[in-house]
Parts: structure tokens; C-alpha cells; sequence
């Protein structure tokens, strides 16, 4: 069987992406806080939304990504 090799580049891109999502969710939930008036505690206490809320941003952007890569795929073919 063959190997799937991973470039580093990749590694970082997709980390990079994955940190950025969790930012994302971050300052969604800091939002929710301030809008709704709620203590701060609750950066703490709600990391768990946070996280899955940071995995689903990543999944929908790798649909996103993917959808894009088909598209170029099937109109750029020569």
C-alpha cells in the first residue's frame, strides 16, 4: 500500500485554519456575553460550546473549500 504523505505547508494551513475558527468562535461567544449582559465567567464555563462551535466553523469551511476545488476541477479541465 502507498503512504499518504502530508507536506508541511498543508499541516500549517490547516492548523492555522483550525486556530483562526477557534478565534472566530471566541469572539462569537464574547459577543453573546456582552449582548446578553452575562458574567465573565462564562469564557470559562462555555469553552465546551466554544470548541464545538470552532469544529463546525472548520468543517463548513472545508465543504466550502472542497465545493470550490470541484467546481475548478470540472471547468478547468483541458
Amino acid at each position: 500500500m502507498k503512504d499518504i504523505v502530508i507536506s508541511k505547508a498543508r499541516i500549517k494551513t490547516e492548523l492555522i485554519t483550525a486556530l483562526v475558527c477557534f478565534l472566530i468562535a471566541c469572539l462569537v461567544n464574547l459577543g453573546a456575553i456582552i449582548y446578553f449582559k452575562s458574567p465573565a465567567v462564562e469564557l470559562i464555563t462555555s469553552i465546551g460550546f466554544v470548541i464545538v462551535l470552532a469544529f463546525a466553523l472548520y468543517i463548513l469551511w472545508s465543504v466550502i473549500r472542497l465545493i470550490i476545488y470541484g467546481i475548478k476541477t470540472l471547468f478547468l479541465k483541458k
